[in-house]
């Protein structure tokens, strides 16, 4: 039998509402890992699973120490036992593309990470939780999942950690890749996901999270923005910004002019945009002031990125090489 350990972090798949009929008003982070599994019995029949609970809020109030205590923990689970098949994260979806991309960046191990969530609470009619966590676990104890990186299951579409997003506050299909579409399905017949292809290294795989982390921000490009909101960011001393910028990740003249009116040296910047999908590419123009092109991250992927960046030391031709390499 296939050992797996199962992180629970809470969110909507441990959620509970007073009443079966309610899907809006409910609360995260109630039900324990294990009430989780207890749910499904027939888990049983997958894997023999050891579960940990890192932490049971609503995902939108995670904070960079459960980061940290997640990825200290995988790492020491996965060096401790060469037997473990893997690891699966129950999440709160508000915030789940973060966490997979960030796992993504650090951990450096054939063995598959899972995330799983769910966007009815456990209390719902047709909750979608107990058969998302299902097919998670089928996953993760599934010889095609190895190499393919932190993975995210979620209604039976298999999800690789950048392309990923949420794109809708209801409905089970709530997940998507918009760029390049989901990696496989996962089904009553198993797993289905081609071939994975050689992994890329990963730079990052061996930095140690620290307690403070860096200061980095998301700027929102929209029509006649405040330029007085930059020069308020870079003189209150902030160590990265990530702007969300219009199009294909343009800057407005006022963005630039108050970047241009800065007198000291700038911290290390990303673009990336607000269409939802799309690359960002290299611009002449917004290159004089070193902002750097995300490619194809949306903000908050950038954002992670640009925070591991700076935790590494790395300059800013280091940052446009991991943004290449990512």
């Amino acid at each position: 039998m296939n050992r797996l350990l199962l992180l629970a972090t809470g969110g909507t798949i441990a959620g509970s509402a007073d009443d079966s009929a309610t899907l809006n008003d409910y609360t995260a982070g109630v039900l324990g890992g294990d009430a989780l599994l207890a749910a499904v019995p027939q888990l049983q029949n997958l894997a023999t699973i050891s579960v940990e609970q890192v932490a049971n809020v609503d995902s939108a109030d995670l904070l960079f120490e459960h980061w940290r205590a997640l990825v200290e923990r995988i790492r020491d689970a996965f060096a401790a036992d060469p037997e473990l098949a893997g690891v699966v994260i129950t999440h709160g979806t508000n915030t789940l593309e973060e966490t997979a991309w960030l796992l993504q960046l650090l951990i450096d191990d054939p063995r598959p990470v899972v995330l799983v969530g769910a966007m009815r609470p456990a209390t719902a009619l047709s909750a979608d939780g107990p058969l998302n966590l299902y097919q998670a676990i089928q996953v993760a104890v599934s010889s095609a999942a190895r190499c393919q990186g932190v993975l995210v299951v979620m209604d039976g579409q298999i999800h690789g950690a950048k392309a990923v997003t949420k794109i809708a506050t209801q409905g089970v299909s709530a997940f998507a890749s918009p760029d390049s579409g989901p990696l496989g399905w996962v089904d009553d017949a198993g797993v289905h996901l081609p071939s994975a292809e050689a992994g890329r290294p990963k730079p990052l795989a061996q930095i140690q999270l620290p307690n403070d982390w860096p200061w980095v921000t998301i700027v929102y490009g929209c029509v006649e923005p405040s330029g007085d909101w930059i020069s308020a960011l870079l003189g209150a001393g902030v160590q990265g910004l990530v702007f969300t910028g219009t199009g294909a990740g343009q800057l407005s003249e006022r963005e630039r002019s108050a970047l241009r009116a800065w007198d000291r040296l700038l911290p290390l910047m990303l673009r990336s945009n607000r269409c939802g999908s799309g690359p960002v590419y290299g611009d002449a123009d917004q290159a004089q002031f070193g902002l750097l092109p995300a490619s194809g991250l949306n903000p908050q992927k950038a954002r992670i990125l640009l925070l591991l960046a700076l935790i590494a030391g790395l300059d800013q031709q280091g940052l446009a090489s991991l943004c290449e390499a990512a």
